[in-house]
């Protein structure tokens, strides 16, 4: 009997990439020991600070008792076996004396967003131990790897209607990548920003496909303002939109409608951007995008330190684990490299080719187009305002800086592998990335994390 692939697929594929996902955050929320994922004693402080204050708008006062109960967790949950600076022998009372990555990347003087979640389900247990407190913020966030994925699944149906292959890769991405799930299962500033990205991206697909509507169009303001609010990483966002609606103008059912939506989009922007954190304020911007305009910015020891963030962001995008400094076996990046560029060059040729771009539907060249731009936008923004402006002094060398784009990130990747079911070559495509995925989380979840922290 003849398997109906695209029938069982359309049917099976989204459930079990949300059970998945939802098991992969869960692993790693368990496995990985507290405070070992990018600034989560700092996040965890402002979380528990503004369920006792809520003080939203500004900075945010330590709290010395708080920081004790912190300090005395780190060393119980012997935090300097993971990271390159050596353990007081003396245990502080405060986490700026302890001389690491804990006490250096504290957030009180970052009013975001993205705590006011973590502050509401914090407030009825913020009288309970420290590391219970964590693991509740720890296991809530793990709820939005599913929401990520059935985004991601959304986003490709509306753009590739006709064939479920692209969406499975992309759901699958998106279930299965290491980093993220590592991320999303701990306390992070960046957790609220990647979920309002994804559905700002899923309300462009529609616009995309459907047209451009006043409904459409202030959601897609409204989640861009709110994104802004929780983190300068989705500044990216404030031209896409702008370029959405220059691109989609004529998809729309009137010109009033049009003008309404886009005027509507616009006034929300400059409301994210008037309230967003001081560090993406314009004048800030501009100055520090003047430093990547000048000769200064190309001299050897910068260009050194850059050749360092390109490797480093490829890696923590796929999986760098604790502080960033748990890596994957080299072989591992190896094998993303080339499959990263091999995706490149289908993505591109699938985009230009007029037998593949023939085939797309009506307004799914344009929406796959603004994916792309999007990422370039976003990546651009990562380079100009803080890589070349802090370099060679620091090095923003995360990958997590572009999972506000990991929606259009998976659409892409799915539509440029040419995995479908509906073909031969297609179908053998999703036969290799699935498992591949699969495999890669494997690795990464029991060969790696499990091998440093269990």
């Amino acid at each position: 009997m003849r398997v109906d692939w695209s029938t069982l697929l359309e049917r099976w594929a989204l459930p079990v990439l949300l059970a998945v996902s939802l098991a992969h955050g869960c692993a790693y929320a368990f496995m990985v020991p507290p405070w070992q994922a990018p600034d989560e004693p700092g996040h965890f402080e402002h979380s528990r600070l503004l369920a006792d204050r809520w003080v939203l708008a500004d900075g945010i006062e330590p709290d010395p008792e708080l920081e004790l109960e912190i300090v005395a967790s780190l060393y119980d949950n012997r935090y300097w076996d993971y990271v390159p600076h050596p353990r007081p022998d003396q245990m502080p009372s405060t986490l700026a004396g302890l001389n690491t990555f804990a006490g250096q990347s504290r957030t009180l003087n970052r009013p975001s967003l993205s705590y006011l979640p973590y502050a509401l389900l914090l407030w009825p247990v913020r009288h309970q131990d420290v590391e219970l407190q964590l693991l509740v913020l720890r296991l809530a966030s793990v709820l939005l790897l599913p929401a990520m994925v059935w985004m991601g699944w959304r986003a490709a149906r509306l753009l590739l209607p006709d064939d479920v292959g692209p969406a499975v890769v992309a759901g699958s991405f998106l279930a299965l990548l290491p980093q993220q799930a590592h991320l999303t299962a701990s306390v992070s500033d960046g957790n609220l920003t990647g979920v309002l990205a994804a559905g700002y991206f899923v309300a462009l697909a529609a616009a995309a496909r459907w047209g451009v509507t006043v409904r459409r169009a202030v959601v897609m303001g409204l989640l861009a303002l709110l994104a802004l609010l929780s983190k300068n990483t989705a500044l990216f966002l404030v031209p896409v939109t702008l370029l959405a609606l220059v691109a989609l103008a004529r998809r729309h059912g009137s010109r009033r409608n049009w003008w309404i939506g886009a005027g509507s989009a616009v006034a929300l922007l400059v409301v994210g951007l008037r309230f967003a954190p001081r560090s993406v304020h314009l004048e800030s911007l501009l100055g520090r995008w003047t430093v990547a305009f000048s000769a200064d910015a190309y001299q050897p020891e910068r260009l050194e330190n850059y050749q360092l963030w390109s490797s480093m962001t490829f890696e923590s995008f796929w999986g760098r684990f604790g502080w960033m400094n748990v890596r994957m076996a080299d072989a591992a990046y190896a094998v993303l490299g080339v499959a990263s560029v091999a995706l490149v060059i289908g993505l591109v040729a699938r985009l230009l080719l007029p037998g593949p771009v023939s085939r797309l539907r009506q307004g799914s060249r344009s929406g796959l187009l603004l994916y792309a731009a999007a990422v370039l936008l976003s990546l651009s923004f990562i380079v100009g305002t803080w890589v070349v402006y802090y370099s060679p002094a620091g090095n923003f060398s995360q990958g997590r800086y572009l999972f506000p784009v990991l929606v259009p990130l998976a659409v892409l990747a799915g539509y440029g592998s040419g995995a479908s079911v509906t073909e031969r070559r297609g179908r053998a495509v999703l036969a290799v990335v699935v498992p591949a995925m699969v495999a890669l989380a494997a690795h990464a979840l029991f060969g790696t994390v499990a091998g440093t922290f269990v």
